[in-house]
C-alpha cells in the first residue's frame, strides 16, 4: 500500500554530499559496479564508431543525451549494489541481477515510456539533421546550429523525464508507491527543491557530455551517479 509521501526540502549542499557518498559506494564496489557499467560503455563506444563510419559524427551528441532519457532504467541494477553495500555484504554480480528480478511492474512501465521517449528525440533529431545537413559533409557552423536545435528539443524531453523519474525509480523500486503516486511524488519533489534540482541536472548533463569526450570516463560516472541518486532519494524522501 502507498504511503504518504511528503518531500523534504534540501540544499545544493545535499546534493553534493550525495555525490560523495555515491563515490564512496563505489569505492566499496567497483568491480561489479564498473563490470556493469561497462556494458552501457561498450555500447556507447559502438555507437559512436558506427555513426563516425557512417559520416554521421553530429549525432554523437543527440544519441549521447538520449541516454538520460533511458537512464533511469537501468538504475535498478545499480541500487542492488547499493543496497548490498548498505547491509554491509559482499556486493557482486548477484545483487545487480536481484535489483533488476526485485524492479516491479510499474518501473518497467515507466522504463518503457522512457524508451518511447528516445526513440521520438531520436526521430526527431534526424529528421533535423537532414534539413540541417543532410548528405553533404557539414561545416562548423552547420554543426553548430544542429547542436543548438536538437538541444532544445532535448532538454524538453530530458526536463520531462527528470520531473518525472528523478524520484519515482527508487520510490517505485522500494514499493513505497505505485506508478501515478510515485511519478507524483517525484515532481512535487522536483518543484519543492528547484535549486537543488537545477544543481543535480546540470550535474548529470555535464557528466553525460564529458562521456562524449572521453567515453571510458563512463565507468565511474555512471555509478557513482545512479548510487548518489539514491542517496539523494533517501534525503528527500527518509524512510519512517
Amino acid at each position: 500500500m502507498s504511503e504518504p509521501l511528503v518531500p523534504r526540502r534540501v540544499a545544493v549542499a545535499t546534493v553534493l554530499s550525495s555525490i560523495a557518498g555515491g563515490w564512496r559506494t563505489y569505492r566499496r564496489c567497483a568491480m561489479p559496479a564498473l563490470a556493469f557499467a561497462a556494458v552501457f560503455a561498450a555500447l556507447g563506444v559502438g555507437i559512436f564508431v558506427a555513426l563516425a563510419h557512417f559520416g554521421l559524427a553530429a549525432m554523437m551528441l543527440p544519441f549521447a543525451g538520449g541516454f538520460l532519457l533511458v537512464g533511469p532504467a537501468v538504475l535498478a541494477g545499480f541500487f542492488g549494489l547499493r543496497r548490498a553495500v548498505a547491509a554491509a555484504r559482499r556486493p557482486g554480480w548477484g545483487d545487480v541481477f536481484a535489483g533488476f528480478r526485485r524492479a516491479p511492474r510499474g518501473l518497467w512501465v515507466l522504463a518503457g515510456v522512457c524508451s518511447l521517449l528516445l526513440l521520438i528525440w531520436l526521430t526527431d533529431a534526424a529528421t533535423v539533421y537532414s534539413f540541417m545537413i543532410g548528405a553533404a559533409t557539414p561545416d562548423v557552423a552547420q554543426v553548430a546550429r544542429f547542436h543548438f536545435w536538437t538541444s532544445l528539443m532535448g532538454a524538453v524531453l530530458a526536463f520531462i523525464v527528470f520531473n518525472v523519474t528523478a524520484f519515482a525509480v527508487p520510490l517505485l523500486f522500494d514499493g513505497r508507491a505505485q506508478l501515478v503516486t510515485a511519478v507524483t511524488a517525484s515532481v512535487r519533489a522536483v518543484f519543492a527543491n528547484p535549486g537543488a534540482m537545477l544543481a543535480w541536472g546540470l550535474i548529470l548533463a555535464v557528466a553525460i557530455i564529458a562521456t562524449i569526450l572521453f567515453p571510458p570516463l563512463l565507468l565511474v560516472s555512471l555509478p557513482c551517479l545512479a548510487f548518489a541518486s539514491d542517496l539523494l532519494y533517501l534525503e528527500v524522501f527518509p524512510p519512517a
